[in-house]
């Protein structure tokens, strides 16, 4: 078929011969019209409903330097950068939920978007045009394939990491649960037959026994009803039964209600009823997180007051803990010494391994909040607030 016009000599490359001008004219044209096609790109991920676990921001972000990279692979022919691009972007997202097809997607989608930008350009020139798409192709296939496989690596790479972590807390976990019986089975039922033995010790033969003597028992029974005391509070601590028992929001509200009694603070706790049981590992890591989390407000906030919420947000399952304490710097968070201080480090592997998020927001004088949130597919049923008193 004879083309209908012929383009100018200055749309036309160098040469038949010069694949290389070729090249340096697409890659020119596909970086002037990059905020145009990034754009279309980003609209194009939407509607297929890719990327899902990210957010518009976080997804404007790296098409943006996905997109530079694939030019510049074009242009080099070298992908060597889009691998290690690749991998640490695998590294970042794959945490997030994102899925293998979500990836090999917006590759393609790409490639789609900018082939039918060089057939818009060169689609008056039907010998031009195969020329360009026989330059253009391999590299595109190419470029696809080098994420694909660097995503895929990656991913195996986490997953074993994931398996090996997790067989670790499960461990740890087990072997709390052991100690929170031992405590309380063994050495909270020693303690107390001991407080027994003396308390009918006390009352055996009043006229033989110096008022001494009885008043050194009286104070031996405090100490021991003070070590039984903190001897069972420890085993709950540790791992309390309630969580394995009746599930993830009675053990909050123990141990919420306990957690106000023992350090004066006013705690609100909203909470979202859920339909499904959670998962032994979903109900222990938001519990440890909102442990460790009141554990920091109680120790360096200086706050008289927390709100704790769990609640269904999309398709996860978030966990909010707020204070109204002095705050810190975002420095702080960043520096290594303050993050090993609060735990940071702990309950954000701790969510990572749910394939979850967790963030901190801070600042100085405006207290703290801590959020994690979990995959997780519930229907959402009405909220309730309890205000769990100090008194």
């Amino acid at each position: 078929m004879t083309p209908s016009r012929k383009p100018t000599n200055a749309s036309r490359p160098p040469s038949r011969a010069s694949d290389g001008g070729l090249i340096r004219e697409l890659v020119a044209h596909l970086r002037r019209e990059r905020a145009a096609l990034r754009k279309e790109w980003a609209r194009r991920i939407g509607e297929a409903k890719l990327l899902t676990a990210m957010s518009e921001e976080e997804i404007f972000n790296e098409a943006t330097a996905v997109y530079d990279k694939y030019v510049a692979v074009l242009e080099t022919g070298s992908v060597s950068d889009l691998q290690a691009y690749a991998r640490d972007l695998s590294r970042r997202i794959i945490q997030r939920g994102v899925e293998t097809h979500d990836v090999v997607g917006i590759v393609l989608l790409l490639r789609d978007v900018l082939a039918r930008s060089l057939f818009n350009k060169y689609r008056s020139d039907f010998e031009l045009l195969n020329r360009v798409f026989d330059a253009y192709e391999p590299a595109a296939n190419r470029i696809a394939n080098t994420v694909a496989v660097s995503f895929v690596e990656q991913r195996e790479r986490v997953i074993r990491r994931q398996q090996k972590a997790i067989q670790i807390l499960h461990v740890q976990e087990e072997e709390r649960k052991r100690i929170s019986r031992e405590l309380h089975d063994e050495v909270g039922q020693a303690v107390v037959a001991i407080n027994t033995y003396l308390a009918v010790s006390q009352r055996d033969s009043p006229a033989q026994q110096n008022s001494l003597l009885r008043t050194k028992i009286a104070d031996i029974e405090r100490l021991l009803l003070v070590a039984m005391n903190r001897v069972h509070s420890f085993a709950r601590e540790l791992r309390p039964p309630v969580l394995d028992d009746l599930g993830l929001v009675p053990a909050l509200r123990s141990y919420l209600k306990d957690y106000a009694e023992r350090t004066g603070l006013l705690v609100h706790f909203e909470r979202s009823a859920l339909d499904a049981p959670l998962s032994p590992e979903q109900k222990t890591v938001l519990f440890r997180v909102a442990q460790e989390s009141l554990n920091n407000v109680a120790r360096h906030a200086q706050a008289t007051e927390v709100e704790i919420s769990l609640r269904r947000v999309k398709n996860d399952l978030q966990l909010r803990v707020k204070d109204n304490g002095k705050g810190f710097a975002a420095e702080q968070q960043r520096s290594g010494t303050e993050t090993k201080r609060l735990g940071l480090l702990g309950m954000q592997e701790r969510v990572r391994l749910m394939n979850g998020r967790f963030l901190v927001r801070s600042a100085r004088g405006a207290g703290t909040t801590v959020v994690a949130e979990i995959p997780l597919h519930s229907a959402r049923k009405p909220e309730t607030l309890d205000t769990i008193p100090t008194a």
